[in-house]
């Protein structure tokens, strides 16, 4: 194992150590002692202090006939996933009850005090079939203890629901309703603790793009602000006095929507223009200490004139944003991953300058989890090698 310097701009007194762990996985939900990962059906916890990586629980299999067994024995082999690697489980997240809440072909539930080495999946009985949520874009409500999501459909015109996942319940009901004329689809779903508020991200054209929330979980929905691609945005990062987000403009959006990160305060009710970080912004993770993380991706075909690359951006405890870390793009065929340059973060929250990551399609590191430490240091280098 060898550390890679990986600074970006001088202006910063911020040093990013990154660190491949060799293992082809992607972090999924971070707490301060650790974050939940997965490797094909497999779940795993890695944990901070130690540095160590332990198999926890996996997907039930779908036919508990012996050639069903066998099918799985031979699709969940190692040397399959050598040489056919697929994304696998790109959605969990951890209820205040330490259960997990995992968003795969449909949802499944796992509580460390009642299940063994299997989850076992929720039943949901509306019709159509819901469809996926985005990447990163469940919520959970940390009083209810309940989980929400909304669908992201492309080409269709269809009303877009949200779900609300009820472990105490053993429930998965829609609970709310967007008509197609007024959004598209639903980016995410974020809990903003300091206003016990559920936020809702939409897009994608102008008219799409906007903020809504919920303070009754989803009784009734607002729409707090909206209309031009500015408020097209996936990842929201909270305090006690404002939110941030990175704009999600991507290859779709005009040439001159070059994407920035924007703060509202809502004290003042004022917007302010944080940083312009280039590229769509696709998630954030925030740190124990008040710093955060947001993850820029490369899509192919952009208008945009846009740096090649996929980057993480660090938000200091002063507030000002930096890039610290920057993968060149380059496409890799692993199934499941598509065809943009990503840097794939956990949700939830981190232990102070630690955090785990995962490139995929980029020149170096892919599909390969990484261990990122922000220490302050004079200067900042180049990308590493």
């Amino acid at each position: 194992m060898h550390s890679l310097q990986t600074p970006a701009s001088a202006e910063t007194n911020t040093m990013a150590q990154v660190s491949p762990l060799n293992f082809a996985m992607q972090p999924l939900w971070s707490d301060v002692q650790g974050c939940w990962c997965s490797s094909d059906h497999w779940i795993y916890r890695y944990n901070y202090l130690t540095g160590k990586l332990s198999k926890v629980f996996r997907l039930p299999r779908k036919d508990s006939s012996l050639i069903g067994r066998l099918k799985d024995v031979l699709a969940r082999s190692w040397l399959r996933r050598r040489l056919f690697p697929v994304v696998g489980i790109s959605n969990l997240v951890q209820l205040p009850s330490g259960d997990v809440i995992i968003l795969y072909d449909q949802v499944f539930w796992y509580s460390p005090q009642q299940h063994d080495h299997f989850a076992v999946a929720l039943p949901c009985t509306d019709k159509p079939a819901m469809a996926p949520a985005l990447r990163g874009g469940i919520a959970v409500h940390t009083k209810s203890h309940c989980a929400y999501f909304g669908e992201y459909l492309n080409g269709h015109d269809c009303a877009i629901r949200v779900f609300r996942i009820d472990v105490s319940r053993r429930l998965v009901e829609a609970c709310w309703s967007f008509p197609r004329s007024e959004i598209k689809h639903i980016h995410a779903i974020h809990y903003d603790s300091f206003r016990n508020r559920l936020w809702i991200c939409t897009g994608d054209l102008d008219h799409e793009s906007a903020f809504y929330y919920t303070d009754d979980e989803f009784l009734t929905v607002h729409r707090f602000a909206g209309g031009d691609q500015s408020w097209r945005a996936i990842a929201l990062l909270f305090d006690e006095t404002g939110m941030e987000w990175g704009m999600d403009a991507g290859k779709d959006a005009p040439a001159e929507a070059i994407n920035r990160i924007y703060r509202y305060d809502f004290q003042t009710k004022e917007r302010t223009e944080r940083a312009v970080i280039g590229n769509p912004a696709y998630s954030a993770l925030a740190f124990e200490d008040g710093t955060a993380l947001v993850q820029t991706s490369f899509e192919p075909g952009r208008l945009q004139d846009t740096a090649e690359e996929a980057t993480l951006w660090f938000r200091d405890l002063d507030r000002s944003w930096h890039p610290c870390f920057s993968v060149p793009y380059q496409l890799n065929s692993i199934n499941g991953a598509g065809k943009y340059g990503h840097i794939f973060l956990p949700a939830g929250m981190a232990p102070k300058g630690q955090a785990l990551f995962t490139p995929f399609n980029g020149s170096r590191g892919n599909y390969c989890m990484h261990l990122l430490r922000l220490s302050n240091a004079p200067t900042l280098m180049k990308e590493s090698e």
